[in-house]
């Protein structure tokens, strides 16, 4: 045998071990891939776990498919304690923090994967079922339901402002609007339109197996239940603030026609 027709086999075979290597990756990459997202559609995390790290599925990222942690940001952010809130209140944050973690992945569809030796990234588009933006659109119907709600309210409010003070007040405002506000953000959350987003998953490969490690959502807003539950937290504490700020001053003007009487 010659040794050019030993160095074309050389170089055929060696080919060959490679592109078999790289196919083998490529496929155990795509399951891992599908594995994953396919588990995040039925919203099984347990599921998800098989296909990802411990450091991720701890991470942030993760945790805006917890329910509980879209409901602890929502009062992180209008910085109230829950336990000041009555039943209807919290139930109204807790059926909403669900709904937008229900509805979130609903289909996908790899479109790239790219491996270089131990680690991979893809590009996939997902389809959630709502549009993540759709719930920061309600702020006029807020300011309505915040008239309507002084209107109705006025006395009672700066009554209990004047005997027990603005904790009070507030208390009292939070839990009346909460459950408003929300229903409202609930209706426009069910009328939306489903949308897509580029997501980028990042993998690396440990002791034989591809993991995901990282997920980069490639659109405004992209912690989509992140956003949903500070839009609601922002449009009930600035309907609490509006409401709030209009009490004060009518109390304070009470009372200063009140000393004046004296």
């Amino acid at each position: 045998m010659s040794k050019k027709l030993i160095t074309v086999l050389v170089t055929v075979f060696t080919v060959m071990i490679l592109t078999t290597g790289c196919n083998s990756d490529k496929k155990a990459v795509t399951e891992t891939i599908e594995g994953f997202l396919n588990a995040m559609v039925a919203n099984d995390m347990e599921k998800a776990s098989q296909y990802a790290t411990e450091e991720f599925m701890e991470s942030n990222t993760m945790k805006l498919m917890q329910p509980d942690y879209l409901a602890d940001t929502f009062y992180a952010t209008m910085n109230i304690d829950k336990e000041d809130l009555d039943e209807a209140a919290q139930n109204a944050v807790n059926e909403y923090v669900k709904n937008v973690v229900d509805k979130a992945y609903k289909s996908f569809e790899i479109q790239d994967i790219k491996i270089q030796e131990d680690t991979a990234a893809a590009t996939a588009r997902i389809t959630l079922g709502y549009n993540p933006d759709a719930s920061t659109s309600v702020s006029d119907d807020t300011t309505d339901l915040v008239n309507e709600y002084q209107t109705e309210h006025y006395d009672e409010l700066v009554a209990i402002f004047t005997e027990e003070g603005e904790k009070a007040m507030n208390k009292k405002i939070y839990n009346d609007l909460i459950p408003i506000v929300i229903g409202k953000m609930q209706e426009v959350l069910e009328s939306s339109e489903p949308s897509e987003e580029k997501t980028i998953l990042s993998l690396v490969k440990k002791d034989g197996v591809w993991l995901v490690t990282d997920l980069d959502e490639n659109r405004p807003g992209a912690a989509a239940g992140d956003t949903a539950a500070e839009a609601a937290a922002g449009n009930t504490a600035e309907a609490a603030a509006t409401g709030g700020t209009a009490v004060e001053e009518a109390a304070a003007e009470a009372a200063t026609q009140e000393e004046t009487a004296k």
